[in-house]
């Protein structure tokens, strides 16, 4: 279950077809660097709303300032394309504007208090599209008080501070990717008192890490973050919520993820502290805490007399040296319905203080034994029959207890392979 991250040029071209059928054309003109203008802020203190900053491939030392609903364009992608602080200001500044677009660049090696690549400020409503954010530090993107900052195909690598930090902004993120960034607290993206209109979609975040607290991919502090289809793979917290954490009255919604070998001293893959956190459709396999919670740890609730709702989700295999619980609860009875718990040898299905979960058709998978005096009443026992279990393959097999189960097909995957071929005789 490698993650692989997707060649960005290609969709370059199509982004600013998108742009330019979309923009006035009264008295759009696009403005060629080098050829036309020697340098890209000479370009964009010349331009007017609406023109195109059509850049040639090269490289650009920062900073820049954007003003303007302009469209800055790299011709060759972010390959060649490459916009550099290096490693000593901010690349470029984007103020106060709307309806203006980034496609096609790298953004590298820029150095700032926030948004060493870019940083956006003051009502500002911009599309960012098939960029690359490689060694920026203090975050690849910075958002502050931002309306709308759409991200696509767009890829954070090796950045500092987190690959982006979003603070009292609004966000579209869809298929990017986050590789290897790290940050005092999600390493992938830091949210802070931010309420998010359009889920996190297909994104892939891997070998992200929170150096020194919660959410090694993705830290959710007083925000509203809703992420589907999207893998969590191998992230690391050094405190909790090695895939994504929910902290201090936010409110999260994971569906349709795919949590793998993450890690962290407690909940493993996630985390949530006085929040909101409802999980449904979602893999969890490999997830190693050192101490409590191998997939999900919850203490306390974001409002009085609301339990969270985990359903129709897969673990496999999860790992904690602690309190060995696939879920630890503190003060938290969630509602736990319709998810298959395949155990690592020694693991619990659920622990904790002050909790009294609702179960209902869950399906638990023990090989060892250990588990079966400590699961609660009304749970199915038996083998899930998964098609291909250590290859990434949680979808079940057509006689699996999962798939003919009275109450409705459990876990995350649908049935999809027999359980035995038929040979035609001869």
């Amino acid at each position: 279950m490698r993650l692989s991250f997707r060649r960005l040029a290609p969709l370059a071209a199509v982004s600013l077809a998108w742009l330019l059928a979309a923009a006035p054309k009264a008295s759009a003109t696009r403005i060629f660097v080098p050829g036309k203008v020697r340098t890209i802020q000479s370009a964009i203190d010349r331009a007017s709303d609406g023109d195109t900053i059509w850049v040639a491939a090269g490289t650009y030392r920062g900073p820049f300032t954007l003003k303007k609903s302009l469209v800055l364009f790299g011709d060759a992608g972010p390959d060649q394309c490459i916009l550099d602080g290096r490693d000593s200001v901010r690349v470029l500044t984007i103020e106060g504007v709307h309806g203006a677009a980034v496609v096609g660049f790298t953004f590298r090696r820029g150095h700032a208090n926030s948004g060493g690549g870019i940083a956006c400020v003051r009502d500002t409503s911009v599309m960012i599209s098939s960029c690359l954010f490689e060694k920026n530090w203090e975050s690849g993107i910075a958002a502050f008080e931002t309306a709308d900052l759409n991200l696509r195909d767009t890829r954070f690598v090796e950045n500092q501070g987190s690959g982006m930090s979003v603070n009292s902004s609004n966000i579209v993120l869809a298929q990017c990717g986050f590789l290897k960034n790290h940050g005092y607290a999600g390493g992938a993206i830091s949210f802070t008192n931010s309420h998010i209109t359009f889920p996190i979609r297909d994104c892939t975040f891997e070998e992200n890490v929170a150096d020194e607290a919660t959410g090694g991919a993705v830290n959710a502090d007083s925000s509203d973050v809703n992420i589907g289809d999207s893998q969590f793979s191998r992230n690391t917290a050094k405190v909790a919520g090695g895939g994504v954490a929910a902290m201090d009255h936010s409110r999260v919604g994971i569906g349709h993820c795919v949590f793998l070998e993450n890690q962290s001293a407690s909940s493993a893959a996630l985390h949530s502290d006085s929040s909101t956190l409802n999980i449904g459709l979602s893999i969890f396999a490999k997830n190693a805490a050192r101490g409590v919670a191998s997939a999900i740890g919850v203490v306390g609730r974001g409002l009085a007399n609301v339990n969270p709702i985990y359903r129709n989700n897969t673990f496999y295999e999860n790992t904690a040296e602690g309190e060995a619980a696939v879920i630890w609860l503190e003060h938290c009875s969630p509602e736990i319905r319709m998810n298959i718990f395949d155990l690592a040898p020694g693991q619990k299905v659920v622990a904790g203080l002050d909790q009294s979960p609702l179960y209902e058709c869950n399906l638990v998978h023990d090989p060892s034994g250990s588990a079966v005096r400590t699961v609660p009443a009304g749970f199915i026992f038996g083998d899930p029959l998964f098609c291909d279990a250590p290859n990434g393959d949680f979808s079940v097999r057509d006689l699996s207890p999962a798939a003919r189960a009275a109450c409705g097909t459990i876990g995350a995957s649908n049935q999809k392979c027999a359980s035995f071929s038929v040979i035609p005789s001869k």
